[in-house]
C-alpha cells in the first residue's frame, strides 16, 4: 500500500523544467511527467519560453520571450503523470451534475412546474433545462441565478436542500 505523508500531495508541483519537448515536472506523491509544449498555444516551443516560476505548489508561471505571463494550474499539468486522472476527476464531475441537475427537477416539481413553465421563466429553453435535469450539461452561473429566481428560492437551495442545512447545524 502506497503511503502519502502530506495531504493533497497529488496537487503540488515540487518542481519544473524545461527541455527541447516540452516541461518536466514532478508533484510531491513522485508522479513525474512531461506536457508537451506543443500541448502550451502560448508556448509551442522551448524558443519561446523565457523563465520558469513555480510560486506555489499548485501553479506554474511561464513567462514568454515576448514579456507575457502564461499561468499553468496543477490540475492540467496532473494529467500528463496520471492516466486515471481525468477519468477520476470526470466521474466526480459526473456525480455533481447529476445531484445538481436531480435537485433542480425536485424543486421545480414541488412548485408544481413543467419543465416547458420553468425553462420560460427563467430564460432558456426546453432541451437546455432537460439536459441540466439529467446532468447531461453544467448549467452557467446565469442559468442557475434565473432558475433560483424562477423557483422562488435563494441559489445555495440549488446545491443543498435548507432542512438537511438545518439538521447539519
Amino acid at each position: 500500500m502506497a503511503v502519502t505523508l502530506v495531504r493533497n500531495a497529488d496537487r503540488m508541483m515540487t518542481s519544473a523544467s524545461a527541455t527541447k519537448t516540452g516541461l518536466e515536472f514532478a508533484f510531491a506523491d513522485g508522479c513525474k511527467g512531461l506536457v508537451p509544449f506543443k500541448d502550451i498555444p502560448e508556448i509551442r516551443d522551448i524558443k519561446n519560453l523565457a523563465n520558469i516560476e513555480l510560486p506555489n505548489p499548485y501553479e506554474l508561471v511561464l513567462r514568454t520571450t515576448k514579456g507575457e505571463s502564461v499561468e499553468i494550474p496543477w490540475d492540467f499539468v496532473r494529467r500528463y503523470c496520471d492516466p486515471s486522472y481525468g477519468s477520476r476527476v470526470e466521474a466526480v464531475a459526473t456525480k455533481g451534475r447529476q445531484a445538481l441537475g436531480h435537485r433542480i427537477r425536485s424543486l421545480r416539481e414541488s412548485a408544481s412546474l413543467t419543465q416547458e413553465a420553468l425553462a420560460a421563466a427563467s430564460g432558456i429553453g426546453r432541451v437546455t433545462l432537460g439536459r441540466i435535469e439529467s446532468g447531461e450539461q453544467s448549467p452557467r452561473y446565469g442559468t442557475l441565478v434565473a432558475l433560483a429566481r424562477s423557483l422562488g428560492k435563494p441559489i445555495q437551495e440549488l446545491f443543498v436542500n435548507a432542512e438537511t442545512k438545518r439538521q447539519r447545524a
